[in-house]
């Protein structure tokens, strides 16, 4: 039986230790102290329970914010936290992590890149295998602590490792229990360069920055869009396929990659905001123009998007345009704050195979 670890007890660390622990692992979950999530629930009951597309309380074998304990003897870790601590919990479980130990980011926007990078300034002399896989398995909320409300699990989605042999041994290892089916990709650019966040949140904040502002409940989706607006989407689409071209990738669209998270089968970015069904049962509306639909998707999918353009010689003007507009809104420079991808680190990983 393999013994996996979660490191993060927000809404996507609990759905997927509850998940997890039933289809019959021995699960860990690890906490930050400065950011609990449902930890003190968690630990007073023993687990998690699933409601909506999973049901049944998942049992939690331990439940700490000692990081060393939640990884002892476990195969596999799964970072849960949102991608702007990724780096810095590398580094925290480094020296807890054994030979082999296999590290998957969901929703990882480049960061096997960056923590490759670490484990080689570290000089660390086992051999850690680091996985990103676009996105989580879930569209969920954790409406209370230690209660995981899953909405809709994703059919499919990407994973990336240093090569894509690995990516294939590490698939294999997980495909029997990891809730969505997972698609090898050919390096950790193709996968940050997949997933489509940075067009499905961030300017749509913008377009609807009044309403989000004055604290107007609205569904996020079909409600906060218009026609007009899908067009802008559709040419941030266009810019991001045309990055993934100029470096020989064959990337879905936005709709394409939707239908592949969702089995669904829409054929414009409207329509799916519209009808979607799945992201239209809540409302998934933003709290502020701060929220982590712009804090995250900007300088970790648009930045890094953008940059590759700009290392490929292509301008991304729409893509531009919206980390500035966020970036003003928001008083921070979410350019020097982001992930720009070097030169070298193109070169280096993505001449993967």
């Amino acid at each position: 039986m393999n013994k996996v670890a979660i490191i993060g007890c927000g809404n996507g660390g609990q759905a997927l230790a509850g998940h997890l622990s039933l289809l019959g692992l021995n699960v860990n979950l690890y906490a930050h102290p400065n950011h609990l999530g449902g930890f003190q629930e968690i630990k007073k009951r023993g687990g998690v329970e699933c409601f909506g597309a999973v049901h049944g309380f998942g049992k939690i074998n331990i439940v700490s914010n000692d990081l060393a304990a939640v990884l002892n003897q476990t195969d596999i870790v799964f970072i849960c936290l949102p991608v702007i601590a990724h780096e810095s919990i590398f580094i925290n479980m480094l020296p807890f992590l054994n030979e082999n130990h296999i590290v998957i980011n969901l929703s990882g926007q480049f960061s096997g890149i960056y923590q490759k990078e670490i484990l080689n300034r570290s000089g660390w002399e086992k051999n850690i295998i680091i996985a990103d896989v676009t996105s989580f398995p879930y569209a969920c909320r954790s409406e209370s602590p230690s209660n995981a409300n899953i909405v809709s699990i994703k059919t499919k989605m990407g994973i990336a490792s240093f090569n894509k042999s690995i990516a294939y041994e590490i698939n294999d290892i997980i495909k029997s229990f990891f809730p969505s089916k997972l698609e090898v990709m050919s390096s950790f650019i193709e996968a940050g360069l997949y997933d489509p966040c940075g067009i499905t949140h961030p300017a749509n904040v913008v377009f609807n920055a009044g309403r989000i502002g004055n604290k107007q409940e609205f569904y996020f989706y079909k409600e906060g869009i218009t026609k007009e607006t899908a067009q802008f989407l559709e040419v941030l689409d266009n810019e991001r396929i045309l990055i993934g071209q100029k470096l020989g990738l064959n990337l879905p669209r936005f709709y394409e990659v939707m239908n592949n998270y969702y089995d669904l089968s829409f054929t414009s970015i409207y329509d799916f905001y519209k009808l979607s069904p799945i992201h239209n049962k809540k409302t998934f509306c933003p709290d502020s123009i701060s929220h982590r639909y712009v804090s995250e998707d900007v300088p970790y999918s648009l930045v890094p998007w953008y940059s590759i353009g700009e290392r490929l010689g292509y301008n991304a003007t729409s893509m531009k345009n919206i980390i500035e507009i966020t970036s003003t809104m928001n008083k921070t420079n979410y350019y020097e704050k982001g992930r720009i991808v070097t030169n070298l680190q193109l070169k280096e990983f993505h001449s993967c195979g």
